[in-house]
């Protein structure tokens, strides 16, 4: 059995049940049935808001599942899932005692045969093996060598046995005398181009039993092929598949949501609950059209296409003439890499676009192992701070392990109904400052500068940027330790709900060629920058003068962590103090050696080697200094 209160098919064509919240957004509509009532001039919205006051700067949200957004309602694709009793989505369960093959219809599966029956020529094969008549069913008079019949499930199971029932003739002469079982997990590195590369796993080529019964261990089964290898006409009555455990993948895919206008994403909120050996995949895309696909019909010409409005496409009817549909990458971003971080993320898609897809996997580990998702909600507002905002740095190389000045350039593209900005938010490796703001080339004395959540935060209230083509430059110094650090950036209103928008590398500044927010680095073939000993003399008498030894520096170049070690030596080379020993990064640092050995006693007075170290894939790094112990 498939357990579950509302069983979800391949694709979702019905027209949506009961009046939703409120008339807030609208999906793009492209199934038949749809169409038709477009043809009709009839207008569909799908409702999916939770109110929240209608502010001028106010962000919103979008809930999909728990008591928001019913999930077979705004899904455009929804393979081997079903909706549980608290409004989540899980992948199918087959019952081991349960026929799982009335389902495949509704998961888009169906049956062929290779026979030319009047069921295979009325495409009624599939009806003809489920409908529980054991005078109706597979039957093959001529041509039974090599005979197949062929049956996509419509989603991956773990089969572990298919049983066919007798046929309405019941002596053995119309019984299958042999076959071949084959089996098709559904990976796509199991095909040639569209068909599917079967492996064999049963054969009885003497088979002469009334009914076929055959038991395998539980196997990821997509399509399944059963061959006849005998020479005798032959009947089979209905078929029965069994399965048993959580389906090893399921999929979901949203359709495409109309925000309205173009809108700036905040957090989004993904509420899973996984099994050890399960996992959910999400992952977005947005776009500027409401139609994420492209229509091409021929030209006439072979091989040559031409685009088309779809209404277009829809009327190309000649199959010499048939078209072709590509996703449109052109209005359209890519399906964003899997979300890291589900339960809040920034969108990993671009922003500032109207319109907005998700999507779904659930991959089940084991058969026992389930992923669940319970609700996922987009947080937005609208309108967008401007149509877009082209940033710039330069210079766009600096001094590793110095402190360099850089200025951000910003280019703002703006129309009318635009909020625009007042706050830039640059992200620094280390803190930063900033020490000027030019405004279409004039300085202001009026902003303010600081470091917020580990970004550089310079806000110019008073001088909000709301016109096209207007630029702003801010001059900041920072540490460069990393060649090839990018400065990204995000411009918002202080003191506001509405959300940020993305800066995007481009030409914001005609003067310079980088068109980058990337700063490479003039480096040096040196793993330590700003090294610094705080004295030649240490004198550990509790005085408050000298007492200790300073030692700063800045590890250089380090993506990834480099142990670190500071050890003391006497003159003779042996080791007196492991002062430090660590996985550091890039940055600065500070050690402290109170002039005491390895049992915590202080040293005696003389002189003292102290080797500052660093073990890179590159190379090892180390800096000596003699320091002197006196009381």
């Amino acid at each position: 059995m498939v357990s579950g209160n509302k069983k979800l098919g391949l694709f979702i064509k019905s027209f949506p049940r009961g009046k939703k919240r409120l008339n807030k957004i609208s999906f793009e509509l492209t199934t038949e049935l749809e169409d038709r009532f477009m043809r009709n001039s009839f207008m569909l919205l799908m409702v999916l808001i939770i109110a929240l006051p209608d502010l001028t700067f106010a962000g919103e949200r979008i809930k999909f599942g728990g008591n928001g957004n019913a999930w077979d309602e705004t899904g455009l694709y929804l393979n081997a899932l079903e909706v549980t009793g608290s409004e989540g989505l899980s992948p199918l369960e087959a019952d081991p005692d349960e026929n799982i093959l009335p389902r495949i219809r509704e998961l888009g599966g169906g049956a062929t045969t290779s026979v030319t029956t009047a069921a295979a020529r009325s495409n009624q094969i599939i009806n003809e093996l489920i409908d529980g008549d054991h005078k109706t069913g597979w039957r093959v008079y001529t041509n039974t060598n090599g005979a197949e019949l062929i049956v996509d499930m419509g989603a991956i199971f773990s089969l572990q046995r298919i049983f066919f029932r007798r046929g309405v003739l019941n002596d053995d002469e119309r019984s299958l005398r042999g076959y071949e079982f084959y089996i098709n997990n559904g990976d796509p590195l199991n095909f040639v181009g569209e068909t599917p590369v079967y492996s064999l796993i049963k054969q009885n080529r003497s088979h002469g039993e009334a009914e076929l019964d055959l038991s395998f261990p539980a196997t990821q089964v997509r399509y399944f092929k059963l061959r006849s290898t005998g020479e005798r006409a032959f009947q089979m009555g209905d078929l029965e598949v069994f399965g048993i455990g959580v389906t090893p993948f399921a999929h979901y895919i949203s359709r495409v949501i109309d925000l309205g206008a173009k809108a700036n994403f905040g957090p989004i909120h993904v509420y899973t609950r996984s099994d050890s050996l399960a996992k959910v995949l999400f992952s977005t895309k947005t776009g500027t059209t409401s139609d994420d696909s492209l229509y091409f019909r021929q030209t006439g010409i072979p091989g040559e296409y031409e685009e088309v409005p779809r209404n277009q496409f829809d009327r190309t009817l000649d199959p010499a003439y048939a078209g072709i549909v590509r996703a449109n990458d052109r209005d359209w971003s890519s399906w964003s890499p899997p979300y890291a971080q589900l339960s809040s993320s920034p969108l990993n898609s671009p922003d500032n676009r109207r319109y907005v897809q998700f999507e779904f996997k659930l991959l089940s580990g084991s058969l026992l192992d389930k992923a669940l998702v319970d609700s996922v909600i987009f947080n937005y507002s609208v309108p967008a701070i401007a149509d877009s905002i082209i940033g710039e740095i330069t210079p766009n190389k600096g001094q590793i392990g110095e402190i360099n000045e850089f200025t951000y350039h910003l280019r703002s593209v703006s129309s009318s109904g635009n909020k625009g900005f007042d706050t830039v938010f640059i992200n620094t490796p280390f803190d930063a400052t900033a020490t000027k703001v030019e405004i279409d080339g004039q300085a202001i004395n009026n902003f303010d500068s600081k470091m917020a959540e580990g970004r550089l935060k310079v806000s110019f209230s008073e001088n909000r940027i709301t016109r096209d083509d207007q630029r702003v430059e801010i001059t900041f110094r920072s540490l460069l330790t990393v060649s090839g650090t990018e400065f990204r950036s995000e411009v918002g209103v202080d003191n506001s709900d509405s959300y940020p928008q993305r800066v995007i590398a481009g030409d914001a500044y005609p003067e310079n060629d980088g068109n980058t927010l990337t700063v490479g680095a003039i480096i040096e073939d040196k793993l330590f920058g700003g090294v610094n000993f705080s004295s030649d003399i240490v004198t550990p008498n509790a005085d408050g003068v000298n007492d200790v030894l300073g030692l700063d520096y800045i590890l250089l170049k380090a993506t990834d962590p480099v142990r670190v070690t500071v050890i003391v030596y006497n003159l003779s080379g042996d080791e007196i103090a492991r002062v430090y020993d660590r996985y550091d990064v890039s940055g600065p640092n500070q050690v402290i050696w109170e002039g005491r050995d390895t049992k915590g006693k202080v040293v005696s007075p003389g002189l003292y080697v102290v080797c500052l170290k660093a073990n890179a894939d590159a190379g090892d790094a180390v800096k000596f200094r003699t320091i002197a112990i006196a009381y």
